[in-house]
């Protein structure tokens, strides 16, 4: 198989732009048809993989470009974390501990980390929960979006897990940028080869650090999920760091087809996507967690996340998990609904957590609810932000500028 790699079709630069003209004054019929026959040359990317033998020749060189389309080549140097709780909350049956640490200097991360209490010493199986867009803002103050999914936090604890809740930059408690070329005219982002997705991946990966660093946690039992946007970066950390056992993104995957053809794209932001410096299809991303387990989960009425797209990077991705013997470490879970955070959903992933972090049950009944039970001003991390953060100008120096070349 030979990955092309010209760099004319980026993932988000046709569809922004269309989203943000007005496509009737564009020539839209020519500019579209174009769109669709690039799309159409890179669907299936991984049809000519003959076995596993192949798959494995070929792994390597797409890690290889998905950290160069991230702005992680080669990765930061993992400097010290700095881990600092502020504060924790006791309950009957788990604790809250509210944590920051800088995934490298400045760039501070906002968490809570979620206990059991109730379960024994552990080491505790642990998901990293990644958030998706929710918006929690009073009165001028960001409590963070780790606030508005923090019910999944208590739900994992109540069930004997550890988990993780991490803000992403732009909606956490120090409001950093997703929307460069979506809402801010930043098209330098791409040139520079730099994406917020990068960003929230290193996040993701040095939380898995931090994660490893406490003794509650089973360092060999460790997940990841989220949804919408947490659906993606849980893509990028799964495909990323072999350290995940099973991941279950939640409503953050499509075909490009349904992106840039269809104009999905347009309910969607920056962090979204890499720069797709070689022109790939989502499949791609999917089978590279492959062979570990993973369950894609998704609604059947989901306007950005449409059904015929997931169904497609499914079935792509299914062929890669079966050429390596690994077909039943694969699933798909489908639920009736829009785009939003449902109970079904929910359910299927702590039954996909508990058959292989956990015990290996599929069949136990989830009587517990996740529910919300703080208020935001309780979950917060900070009291006053620190004034050495690089949260909101990691844009400029996250992925370095290029030498000037020899004229």
């Amino acid at each position: 198989m030979k990955i092309p790699t010209a760099t004319v079709l980026a993932w988000a630069i046709p569809a922004l732009f269309l989203a943000q003209s007005n496509r009737a004054d564009l020539g839209s019929d020519e500019l579209e048809r174009y769109f669709a026959e690039r799309v159409a040359a890179l669907e299936d990317p991984l049809a000519a993989i003959a076995d596993q033998d192949d798959w494995e020749a070929h792994r390597k060189q797409l890690q290889d470009q998905l950290h160069e389309m991230l702005g992680l080549k080669p990765l930061p140097r993992r400097t010290d974390l700095n881990p600092v709780i502020t504060g924790t909350i006791e309950r009957d049956d788990f604790r809250v501990e509210k944590l920051h640490f800088q995934s490298r200097p400045g760039l501070y991360v906002t968490a809570n980390l979620y206990l059991p209490s109730k379960q024994g010493e552990g080491p505790f199986p642990s998901i990293l929960y990644v958030c998706g867009h929710a918006r929690v803002k009073e009165n001028g103050v960001s409590y963070g979006n780790k606030v508005g999914y923090h019910h999944h936090g208590v739900w994992f604890a109540r069930q004997g897990y550890v988990c993780l809740l991490i803000d992403t930059i732009q909606l956490g408690e120090i409001e950093g940028m997703h929307h460069g070329t979506f809402r801010y005219d930043k098209w330098w982002w791409n040139a520079r080869g730099y994406s917020p997705a990068g960003v929230e991946a290193w996040n993701a990966i040095r939380a898995l650090d931090y994660l490893e660093s406490r003794p509650e946690v089973d360092r060999n039992r460790l997940g990841v999920t989220g949804r919408s946007g947490g659906g993606a970066y849980s893509w990028w950390t799964a495909t990323l760091d072999p350290r995940i056992k099973a991941a279950v993104p939640v409503a953050g995957i499509t075909s490009l087809r349904n992106h840039v053809v269809d104009g999905c794209i347009e309910g969607h932001c920056d962090c979204m996507f890499p720069v797709n410096t070689f022109r790939w299809d989502f499949a791609n991303v999917a089978a590279l967690v492959s062979p570990r387990p993973l369950l894609i989960s998704n609604t059947d009425k989901d306007r950005i996340f449409p059904l015929d797209g997931v169904m497609e990077v499914f079935w792509q991705t299914k062929r890669i998990y079966d050429l390596q013997g690994a077909g039943t470490n694969l699933g798909l879970n489908i639920e009736e609904g829009p785009h939003t955070d449902t109970q079904p959903l929910r359910t299927s992933a702590f039954h996909w957590f508990n058959r292989y972090l956990r015990d290996g049950d599929i069949k136990s009944i989830h009587e517990m609810a996740a529910t919300k039970v703080f208020k935001p001003e309780e979950l917060k991390v900070f009291k006053q932000l620190p004034s050495d953060e690089k949260v909101t100008t990691i844009d400029e120096t996250f992925v370095p500028i290029a030498n000037k070349p020899a004229v």
